[in-house]
C-alpha cells in the first residue's frame, strides 16, 4: 500500500523578500511531484522589508499556500510553534526560506516521508559551506553523537516528523537549537529515522543569521540540558510503541 504523504511545510521568513518567492517555488515544484497533499505555511516573523506583502501575494496565487504574520520578530522557535499549531495535515516539514537547499534535494527530502518516523536531512556537499560553519557542524555533531550514543550526520537539519510527534517533542531550547533538542529526544525514545543527503547552494541575497558567538553558547547549553534531562532527569517524550 502506497504511503499517503500529506505534509504541512513550514517556511520561516524574516526579511527574506529577495529569496522567498524562489524558495516557495522550489517547494511547490518538489511537492507536486512526490506528495499526495501539501500546504505551505509561510510565517512572516515581523519582517520590515516587504516579505509580508510578498507572502500575501503568493498565498493569493495558490490555495495551498498560507501566509501567517507574527506581530513582531519573535524568533524561529516561536514561528515553528505557530506553524505547528496551524498545521492541518499528517506530517510537519520545516524548510528554510533562504534558498540554500537545491530544489532536487527538497524533492528528495519530501519524497522520503513515510520511510521512517523521522526524515533527517544532512549536508552531503559540506565543502560548499564556509570553513568555520563546517568546523562548527562537525564539532557539535561529534559531541552529540558521543554523549548520546548515536551516529547521525547532522542534528540541525529540517527534520520531518508526524504532526503528533512534533507536537510532543520538547522545544524549550533558545534560538535555532530547539531542532537539535527535538531530534535528540526523538532518537532517545526509539523513533526510527532515515537520513537524506541535501545539496547546499549559496543564497542569492543576504547572509545567514545562524552563526554567532551567542548561538554557539546556546548550542552548548542545549546539548547540556538535553543530556541532563535524558540521563539524570528521566524527562523525554514517550517511547515509541
Amino acid at each position: 500500500m502506497e504511503t499517503r504523504r500529506r505534509v504541512s511545510v513550514f517556511l520561516p521568513a524574516y526579511n527574506e523578500v529577495d529569496n522567498l518567492e524562489r524558495s516557495v517555488g522550489d517547494i511547490v515544484w518538489a511537492a507536486d511531484q512526490v506528495l499526495t497533499e501539501y500546504e505551505v505555511l509561510i510565517i512572516d516573523d515581523g519582517s520590515i522589508d516587504g516579505t509580508a506583502a510578498l507572502a500575501d501575494r503568493l498565498a493569493g496565487e495558490n490555495p495551498r499556500i498560507r501566509a501567517i504574520h507574527q506581530p513582531r520578530n519573535l524568533g524561529i522557535a516561536a514561528a515553528y510553534e505557530r506553524a505547528l499549531g496551524e498545521a492541518r495535515l499528517d506530517y510537519f516539514s520545516f524548510l528554510p526560506a533562504d534558498g540554500e537547499i537545491a530544489r532536487e534535494s527538497v524533492r528528495d527530502i519530501l519524497g522520503s516521508v513515510g520511510q521512517a518516523d523521522i526524515v533527517a536531512p544532512y549536508h552531503q556537499n559540506p565543502s560548499a559551506r564556509q570553513p568555520h560553519r563546517r568546523f562548527l557542524t562537525w564539532a557539535s555533531t561529534a559531541l552529540v553523537n558521543v554523549l548520546f550514543g548515536q551516529r547521525m550526520h547532522y542534528y540541525q537539519g529540517p527534520c520531518i516528523y508526524s504532526v503528533a510527534l512534533a507536537r510532543a517533542l520538547p522545544k524549550s531550547a533558545g534560538g535555532f537549537y530547539f531542532v537539535t533538542q527535538m531530534l535528540i529526544h526523538a532518537l532517545h525514545a526509539g523513533y526510527t529515522y532515515v537520513e537524506v543527503g541535501l545539496t547546499h547552494v549559496d543564497r542569492t541575497h543576504g547572509r545567514s543569521k545562524a552563526v554567532s558567538a551567542g548561538n554557539i553558547l546556546k548550542a552548548l547549553r542545549t546539548i547540556a540540558q538535553a543530556w541532563w534531562a535524558i540521563h539524570l532527569g528521566g524527562a523525554s517524550v514517550a517511547r515509541r510503541a
